[in-house]
């Protein structure tokens, strides 16, 4: 006889929300995981003992994507002159993502 083993619903408890990233945790009853949606899709995971390391964990990682957002958003002055110097001594352009960011180069 065949048994199946009934999963568990695993129900996600809202702790961040703002104009652009969400934040959920799901009890594991062993440990919490969390995630971060950016736009409505998935950025990041992690898993945190209780719900308070969480919330740090997570406001830590929302932090840095943040700075990210904002580094984006900036010009950052001279950043045209500097892509003109390296071009003119033979420096190639980076790869760029689907969203324009740099990709790291593969060793």
């Amino acid at each position: 006889m065949d048994q199946q083993t009934a999963q568990p619903e695993v129900r996600q408890t809202l702790i961040h929300a703002d104009e652009r990233y969400q934040a959920y945790t799901m009890d594991l009853e062993y440990m919490l995981r969390w995630e971060i949606l950016r736009d409505g899709e998935f950025v990041q995971e992690g898993c945190s003992l209780s719900q308070e390391s969480a919330r740090e964990a997570v406001a830590h990682v929302l932090s840095h994507f943040r700075r990210q957002d904002a580094t984006s958003q900036n010009d950052g002055g001279k950043s045209e002159a500097i892509r003109a110097l390296l071009r003119e001594i033979g420096t190639p352009e980076p790869l760029k993502d689907e969203n324009g960011a740099a990709k790291p180069a593969h060793i």
